[in-house]
């Protein structure tokens, strides 16, 4: 495994990247802030390059910036649910701390309502909002600094006692004639969750292969409960590219993880490219 983050210079993310195939390549995101993004564009388009499928590079960095943002939210959530349940039920704290309560039904039906919560959403809005203003002032003043700002104290306060659930992986590999790239995320997919992005995403496809793409999105705009957009634009990207999004970008759990995997053909992909430019 080779090991690359947003301190990484430029020439050690190009020797990693000639380096893939024969190894994986793991990078850790604590903060999506400017130099992050940078970092992980950079590494893309590295490997696309070397792969000779840049031209796919906008569409492959939107996608992997939305689904990091996904995880980034779904990490909030999920502390915030676990919080809550340590709180109201003192006597699920040692399977919780042991983390050996994801087959315990009990704790799961709690752990569910909670997550669907009012108030936790609530509070998940103000911790991004304040995660937002961190960022814009860590990419304005270039100071890591800011993190001792008395401004983020309830945010910082929040995170530290479980630093290591609010690391982001992205985890880069080639299997056979793919690129795959994982987002992976320490918080688990329920079932409720996986409902409503698999809905989603299936009245997507009925509205795209209908030629009504444009209704879909006025109709999420109107709509409160508009989660999913994302991932609708994400499959719209995919689809323009030639790719059922069904089959190039999978969410699922794993070992009660989040994994957000897009999958981009190499060879296929290429042999495609060349045979509508030969003409």
């Amino acid at each position: 495994m080779l090991e690359v983050n947003s301190q990484s210079n430029f020439d050690d993310i190009k020797k990693v990247v000639s380096k893939i195939g024969k190894e994986i390549i793991e990078f850790n995101i604590i903060w999506l802030n400017f130099i992050t993004r940078k970092k992980i564009i950079f590494l893309i388009s590295e490997i696309l390059k070397k792969y000779n499928i840049e031209k796919y590079n906008d569409d492959i960095a939107y996608i992997l910036m939305e689904l990091i943002s996904n995880g980034i939210k779904a990490r909030y959530l999920h502390i915030i649910t676990i919080k809550c349940l340590k709180n109201l039920y003192p006597s699920y704290n040692q399977k919780i701390d042991k983390e050996e309560y994801f087959n315990d039904n009990e704790i799961m039906i709690q752990y569910s309502d909670l997550f669907k919560e009012e108030k936790n959403k609530e509070k998940l809005k103000k911790l991004m909002k304040l995660e937002k203003s961190l960022i814009n002032d860590m990419d304005e003043n270039n100071n890591i600094n800011i993190l001792e700002d008395e401004r983020y104290k309830e945010l910082l306060s929040f995170r530290e006692n479980d630093k290591n659930k609010f690391i982001i992986k992205l985890i880069i590999e080639i299997k056979k004639n793919n690129i795959e790239f994982s987002i992976i995320n320490d918080s688990p997919l329920i079932m409720i969750n996986k409902t409503r992005i698999d809905s989603k995403r299936l009245t997507f496809k009925e509205y795209y292969n209908k030629g009504m793409t444009e209704n879909f999105f006025m109709e999420q705009l109107d709509n409160s409960e508009s989660a999913g957009f994302g991932l609708a634009l994400c499959d719209l990207r995919l689809y323009n590219n030639g790719l059922n999004p069904h089959e190039h970008l999978k969410i699922y759990d794993e070992n009660n993880k989040t994994y957000s995997k897009l999958i981009l053909p190499i060879k296929q992909t290429f042999n495609y490219s060349l045979s509508h430019n030969k003409y």
